[in-house]
């Protein structure tokens, strides 16, 4: 894709830009740190270090608002970086969620896999932020996966999963990062998900299960135990149509806008 294919494609799904901000903050939640039992899966699932911390990534949104893209241009790089590796379960993960059959959820480490998302966490599902979840209808972890109790991630996932089902929960479309987004696969790993002229989209938009108050959109989940880091680019709808704004790590041109949680960084929890 060259630069003039990523301007048609951002000029396809909105035209204009609005004064109300609609993003406003980008939430990072860390949703697990596995412990000795999770490791057991390592052999058929992937190699899933003691101390990898799980961090799901959520676009917040005004209500009436929706998430259009995260993207890389020449002059806004895309960055999610870790000192280590990204932990990608190689039985059932893929590199995006809504693949994921829900009768595998609960098997081994699958929910840990990292992917990006528009707010899917599983086939049919929808990720939440577990301080938003009830304690009902959560996932039966086979043998002892899943289980660990760190204060660093909150609520157990026995507890609340994060997890609520959905009908027609939003798929990503990939523009232009098919290569990119295999660091993400599940026959490939590797440290750094560089994009500067591609995006990861959902062409109609997509609001989150909660649209009407808090509207946090789940837009990626990464599993590393190595220190890890983003820098975000996003475009998002308005309520009135064909109207966008775009959010930017840094450097901003024009209309765009900066938000100091698009930038992150966060060291490796201590085994």
């Amino acid at each position: 894709m060259n630069r003039s294919i990523l301007t048609v494609f951002i000029v396809i799904i909105s035209f204009l830009t609005i004064g109300q901000n609609g993003l406003e903050n980008i939430i990072v939640e860390k949703y697990y740190v596995s412990d000795a039992n999770d490791t057991s899966a390592n052999t058929y699932a992937g190699f899933l270090a003691i101390g990898s911390v799980t961090y799901r990534i959520y676009a917040d949104l005004k209500p009436g608002y929706r998430f259009q893209a995260a993207y890389g241009s020449p002059e806004h790089t895309l960055k999610i970086e870790t000192s280590t590796s990204f932990f990608n379960n190689t039985n059932h993960g893929s590199t995006y969620p809504n693949v994921i059959a829900q009768r595998s959820i609960h098997k081994n480490t699958v929910v840990l896999d990292s992917w990006l998302s528009v707010g899917a966490a599983g086939e049919d599902l929808y990720g939440i932020l577990k301080d938003a979840d009830d304690t009902f209808e959560n996932i039966g972890h086979e043998k002892n996966f899943l289980q660990n109790t760190s204060e660093i991630s909150g609520s157990p996932l026995y507890i609340k999963d994060g997890l609520v089902k959905g009908d027609q929960v939003p798929r990503p479309t990939f523009f232009a990062i098919d290569n990119e987004v295999e660091i993400f696969g599940n026959k490939k790993s590797g440290s750094s998900f560089i994009i500067n002229n591609g995006a990861w989209a959902c062409l109609g938009g997509s609001v989150g299960p909660d649209s009407l108050t808090t509207n946090r959109v789940l837009i990626a989940q990464m599993t590393t135990d190595g220190n890890f880091s983003f820098e975000l680019n996003l475009q998002i709808g308005t309520p009135l149509p064909g109207v966008f704004q775009r959010y930017v790590a840094k450097n901003p041109m024009n209309d765009e806008i900066v938000i100091p949680s698009l930038i992150y960084t966060n060291k490796s929890v201590k085994k």
